[in-house]
């Protein structure tokens, strides 16, 4: 776990420096932008971790997909900059996302905001930390929550009865593993996001919000389970331990929607 921690220290450190220093951008795909500074940042976490480990598996957004390359029984699953469009723009919402997956359950993460200088990291069964802090998701049981979530999601016609005096966030973090981290932290009840997400935005995340006394499941309130043949997963659903189900009461059969990630 020191590794990681250092290791996202690092890596946040480099992206900051491509945030001043002007990073180059383009899109992968439609509405789905790269830069120099992810392509770096993933390069020198693979020479950490790998160089470190080298008989464990690799996942990576910004690594051509192997599966060939994850599968050991551990494999590291990373987001080298989680939030590409906030680091664009020279927002805050953007976040470097490391985890080690043992046999499709996250193990360790961590998750490094360099803006805020900010690191949550977790332990299975060993709680979760803010910097070196104990953190814990709220007791909320209502929906009047605090919600970080799609703004579409949460405006429907019969918001209002549906989710009855629920605070929205505003403006929402681009990085869907930043949005848990504040659950995580207690500094905001849930984190909603429908539509479609990927083993590395979720893996270090889904593990700080368990530790931290939550429950994050896909949107259907399934279990996450991570380094499968596919690595897409069925968007996600996090808040504390009893708030959970009343919002998984409430979503059943919402459609899916765009999320601007």
């Amino acid at each position: 776990l020191a590794l990681l921690k250092d290791v996202a220290r690092e890596a946040g450190e480099l992206a900051l420096d491509w945030l001043r220093s002007g990073a180059k951008s383009w899109d992968k795909s439609a509405n789905n932008p790269v830069t120099e500074a992810d392509l770096a940042v993933n390069d020198l976490i693979a020479k950490r971790l790998r160089g470190a480990r080298p008989e464990y598996g690799w996942l990576s957004e910004e690594t051509r997909d192997n599966p060939a390359d994850r599968t050991q029984d551990k494999v590291w699953v990373v987001d080298p900059i989680d939030g590409t469009k906030a680091f664009v723009k020279g927002d805050t919402g953007f976040c470097v996302s490391i985890a080690r997956v043992d046999n499709g359950e996250p193990a360790l993460g961590v998750i490094y905001n360099p803006n805020f200088n900010e690191l949550l990291h977790a332990r299975l069964h060993g709680g979760a930390f803010l910097n070196d802090r104990p953190i814990r998701t709220t007791a909320s049981a209502k929906l009047g929550c605090r919600m970080v979530g799609q703004p579409d999601v949460f405006a429907a016609a019969d918001a209002a009865q549906r989710w009855p005096g629920m605070k929205l966030i505003s403006p929402m973090p681009n990085a869907v593993a930043w949005r848990m981290c504040l659950v995580a932290a207690g500094r905001w009840d849930a984190a909603v996001a429908l539509n479609p997400k990927n083993d590395w935005d979720l893996a270090a995340a889904v593990l700080l919000v368990s530790e931290a006394g939550g429950i994050a499941t896909d949107r259907d309130g399934k279990r996450l389970v991570f380094n499968q043949a596919s690595v897409i997963q069925r968007g996600v659903v996090a808040a504390g331990a009893a708030l959970h189900p009343l919002i998984m009461e409430r979503l059943h059969n919402y459609p899916a929607s765009q999320d601007p990630k």
